[in-house]
Formats: structure tokens, sequence, C-alpha cells
């Protein structure tokens, strides 16, 4: 029987095991302290980790807050794109490469004239188009023509250049280069762009003749061509085709109701013919758009005078005077051009009323 006890005793104890030292006071009180140590040390480490995660987390966040705001500011301040100062910077990226990309050399021993149809002549053009269309855009059409010239002068069959040759001429009133070149480039092609330059070329250097015919050739090709009517009724004022000058002035205004100062040309150009009636009805619906315009209503009482309306000329005078101070009134009404009405109650009232004020 003490057999059996001692084997089930072994069966819950090792070796080196004493179960007499495992539960006394003394044994019990350490394990429970080397408990407790474990505890806290476990419990420091998940402090540890618990508050480097969050330090982490704090960091990732601000950075992705900063990230946004820098984002955002970013897209709210972006830097206006500036424009480009000089023809260079505003090249586009096709055409940078002239930035790096010398003309041919002059070389005095090389002959004048069409240069061959080589790579190096070839890429020399392409620098002269670019650099003349980049400096037209910036209204440095002088140099453009400079650059535009040598082109032909490399390639004289080259299209589309003597065009515009041609119109930076007649910008410049050089009408007798603009024909040169402006024939050259009807040559290539007759389009209604280069036959009305033509045409305004030759008014210029009025050869009348020659404007005549390209003018009309011009209006041919688009009837609706306002321009050309413009041409014409100065081509014909100068030729003292009274008639015509007046059907294509009126054919302009027609289509161009807003070029007010042609308009007044027109008007002023009907009292020259002496045609007051006409005047008269031009001026009355210009006044109705431009109210402010003093010498309008003095050129249309001129012509109610001449109309042998007296009375309603000196309403007109009214009007126009209230746009001038007195003194500059005055002296207007002092123009030969109203003394058909100077007798009259009513101008001398006018008149009156001015010296007072």
């Amino acid at each position: 029987m003490q057999k059996e006890e001692k084997d089930i005793r072994d069966i819950y104890q090792t070796d080196d095991q004493n179960p007499e030292q495992d539960f006394n006071p003394r044994s019990s009180q350490q394990h429970l302290e080397s408990h407790r140590r474990e505890l806290r040390k476990n419990r420091l480490v998940l402090i540890f980790f618990g508050s480097l995660t969050v330090v982490f987390s704090v960091a990732l966040v601000s950075v992705m807050i900063r990230h946004f705001v820098q984002e955002f500011q970013g897209v709210k301040k972006a830097p206006e794109e500036k424009p480009a100062d000089t023809p260079e910077q505003a090249l586009d990226a096709g055409s940078l490469w002239i930035m790096d990309y010398p003309p041919e050399p002059e070389n005095p021993d090389e002959k004048p004239g069409p240069k061959p149809l080589s790579a190096s002549w070839v890429k020399t053009a392409a620098y002269y188009i670019i650099s003349g269309q980049m400096a037209l855009n910036f209204a440095r059409n002088e140099e453009a023509n400079d650059f535009f010239k040598k082109v032909v002068d490399i390639y004289p069959d080259i299209k589309g250049v003597y065009f515009t040759i041609g119109q930076l001429y007649l910008l410049r009133n050089e009408y007798q280069q603009a024909i040169h070149y402006l024939e050259k480039s009807l040559q290539e092609e007759e389009t209604v762009d280069v036959v009305n330059a033509l045409g305004n070329a030759y008014l210029g250097a009025e050869q009348f003749a020659p404007a005549e015919k390209n003018l009309k050739r011009a209006l041919e090709l688009l009837p609706e061509n306002a321009g050309c009517h413009r041409s014409l009724a100065n081509l014909y004022r100068k030729m003292k085709r009274d008639n015509d000058a007046v059907y294509h002035f009126e054919k302009y205004i027609d289509a161009k109701p807003d070029d007010l100062d042609t308009r007044q040309e027109f008007a002023l150009y009907l009292t020259k013919l002496g045609r007051w009636k006409n005047a008269e009805e031009v001026l009355t619906e210009l006044i109705k758009e431009v109210a402010d315009v003093a010498p309008l209503y003095f050129l249309l009482a001129q012509t109610q005078i001449q109309s042998s309306q007296p009375d309603k000329a000196v309403e007109t005078l009214k009007k126009g005077v209230q746009l001038l101070d007195p003194q500059t009134a005055l002296i207007w009404l002092k123009r030969d051009e109203f003394n058909g009405i100077r007798g009259t109650a009513g101008f001398k009232d006018l008149v009156n009323q001015l010296g007072r004020k």
C-alpha cells in the first residue's frame, strides 16, 4: 500500500522537485513576486510599442496633411504663366532647335542667287521662316520682312512667302515694293487676299487702271467682300467718278454699319458733292449712335440750312453747343457755314445765351 502511494506521488513530480518546498510560504511569495515582475515587464513592453505606434501614426497623418496643404496651395497659388518677352521665348517645342542653329555663315566667295537643295540650305531657310514668323508675332515687321526676304533669296520658287513680304511693304506704304512681291504671289495662286492686296498697292501708287482691275476681280472672287467696296469707293473718289464712289460707300456701310468713322467720312463726302439731302439722312442716323460729338451736329445743321430748314438747323445747333464750353461754341457759330441763318431770331437768341454764360 505504501508502495502504491509512493508510485502515485512519483507520477506528479520530477526527480529534482521537493513537494514540501513547493508549498511553503516563502516559496509561494517568491513565485508571486516573480509573476508580478513578469506582468510589469509585459506591461512596459506594451506601453512602449503602443506609444511608438501612436507616434508613427501622428507623424504619418502630419505628413499627409502637410502634403495635401502644399498641393492645395500649389493649385491655388500657381504662378501665372508670363507672356514671352522675346520671339525666342515664344517658340513652340518643335521650333526650339533654331536657338542652337546658326544660319549659314556668309561667304564672300558665295555666288549670289538661288542655293542648292541641300540639307544645310533647307534648314537655313526653315530657320529664317520660323524667325520671321516669331518677329511677326511681336509686331517686329521690318525684322520679319528681312527674314522672309532671305528665304526667297535662297529659294525663289518657295510658295507662300511672297504674299507676306508684299503685305509688309503695303503696311509701310512702300507701294512699288509691295506690287513687286504681290505680283509674284499672284503667279503662285490667284486668291482674293492676294488680288485685293495687289489692288490696294496699285491704288496707293495711284496706278488707277490696274488698281480697278484687281479690286473688281477680288469682288468677283468674293462678292460679299466689304473691304473691296471700301477700296473701290476710295479709288473712284480719287478718279472723280462720284456716282461709283457713292455706290461703293453705300455697299460698304450696308455690310459694315458699325464702322462709324467711314459713315462720317461718307457724310462729309456727300456735303462736298452738294448732295445735302443724302448727307442729312446719313448724319441723322449716325447721331442716333454717336450723340456726343459736337461737329456732327454742326455738319447736320449745315445740311439743313442748305435744304432750307432754318428752324430745324437752329434746334440742331442747340444740341451741338451743349457739348462744348460757351467760348468754343461761339467760335464754331462764327463759321461761314451758318451765314444762311445768322439773321434769324433763333440763331441770335442762341448766340446771346452763350454770351451771357
